[in-house]
This record gives structure tokens, sequence and C-alpha cells, in this order.
């Protein structure tokens, strides 16, 4: 019960930080934002806690925390990066780039961690671990090749930390319909695909409100790239894919 109890307090959260935050952030909304993220690693531990066997998948489920914690980290650095921009100070730029780098990391640190945790559940992995890795590539190719070619989104120093944090979000991605698929068709797995797809949709949302052309900045209304919409659908996927991904811990 304790996981579902922190569950719902974390839709409470994230439904007044999508209220209150908007393109500049503020500190309001680093504080909800925060607390969002607390409530989905207190998921994770409530589940690990609550598991049936805890000791059967503990390394996995130690993992899959990290990898909570280091979206925990990416959140609050990601919208200090944009509150920081939004104060326009000398440096403010420089600054806000380098939290992005900084989230980035997290977040790929993430995914290495939510990779090794569903590898170490199943044994003889390695040659699945490695053509689903393959799989990746060609669809971050395919990703960046609609992003750039077609949709003009403009990626500049930022393109190759992207690729690479890409490349580590497929593969999680890949992987975990590889898992549920031909190896286990159980809860854990299902959470974990659900999870995993829907962090690749927040991605998306989010490549388009940090990367698109300069005209797409100047539409008006839903279509702005950073409109409250654009905000809103990119945080609800994004908490989603944390929360299914904690509450798989229980049913390891």
């Amino acid at each position: 019960m304790y996981p579902y109890i922190f569950l719902a307090l974390g839709v409470v959260t994230l439904a007044a930080f999508c209220v209150v935050r908007d393109k500049y952030s503020s500190a309001l909304a680093i504080g909800l934002k925060s607390l969002t993220s607390l409530l989905f690693v207190a998921v994770a531990v409530a589940a690990l806690l609550c598991n049936a066997d805890p000791q059967a998948h503990l390394t996995s489920a130690l993992l899959m925390i990290g990898g909570l914690v280091c979206g925990l980290v990416g959140d609050i650095t990601l919208d200090c990066k944009i509150f920081l921009k939004g104060l326009g100070y000398d440096g403010a730029q420089k600054d806000a780039d380098a939290m992005t780098y900084v989230g980035m990391s997290a977040f790929g640190i993430g995914h290495v961690l939510y990779i090794a945790a569903s590898a170490l559940r199943f044994g003889g992995t390695q040659l699945n671990l490695l053509w689903s890795a393959l799989v990746a590539i060609g669809l971050v190719a395919a990703i960046f090749a609609v992003s750039i070619g077609v949709m003009k989104m403009r990626f500049g120093k930022f393109l190759l930390p992207s690729v690479c944090y890409a490349l580590l979000l497929a593969w999680f991605v890949v992987y975990s319909i590889w898992q549920l698929v031909a190896v286990c068709a159980c809860t854990a797995n299902t959470l974990l695909l659900a999870g995993a797809v829907l962090f690749i949709v927040s991605d998306l949302i989010l490549s388009i409100t940090y990367f698109s052309k300069p005209a797409d900045y100047q539409r008006t209304g839903a279509l702005h790239p950073e409109s409250k919409l654009m905000i809103a659908s990119n945080h609800i996927t994004y908490y989603a894919a944390q929360f299914l991904i904690a509450l798989a811990i229980l049913y390891l």
C-alpha cells in the first residue's frame, strides 16, 4: 500500500507543479518538482520494502533506485538551468549550458543503471544486449534524420551529447521490449517497458522545446515549443515513466 500512497502524493505535487511552471520556472516550481522527484524515489524504496521477496532481485532493485536518484539530480539541475537562464545575468547562458550537460549526464547514467538492472535479473543476456544496442543505433539514426532533416531542429553544441543520451534511452526501450516479449511477460517487465516508452516520448517533446528551429518560437498558442501544453506534456509523460519504473520494483 505504501508505494501507492507515495504515488498518489506524487500525482498531487505533479499537478501543482504543472500549474505553476512556465518557460522561465521559479523557486516554487523547482521546489515542487524536487518534491515530486523525491516521491518517485520514495515509491521505489517503499516498493522494495513491500516486495514479497526483496532479497531475490536486491541488486537489480538497488540499481533501479540508483537510476531514479540520478533522475532526481537531473530534474533539479535542468529546472535550475531554466530558472538561471531566465534571470538574464552576465554568464547566465554559460551556467545554463553547464547545467544542461550535468542534467543529460545524470539521466544517461540513470538509463545505464536501468539497463544493468534488467540484464542482471536474467542470465545469458549478453548477446541480446548487443543486438538491442544495434537496433537502438538504427532507431536513433532514424530519429535524428527526421529531427534534423525534416523538422530542421538545431542541436548545435548539444548534438553529440544528445545523440549519446538518445542511444542510451533507445537501448533501454529496445532491451525492455526484448525482456517482455522473449524472456518474461510479467508485471515488472510490462511496467518497465511502459516507463521506457513514456520516457522516450517525454524526451522527444523536450527536444522540441529545446531545439526547434527559430521560426517555431515565433508561433503563438499551444504550438509554441515552450507553451504551457508542451511543458505539461513533457513533465506528465516523464513523471509517469519514472513512477512506473519505481513501481516495477514491487513486482520484481
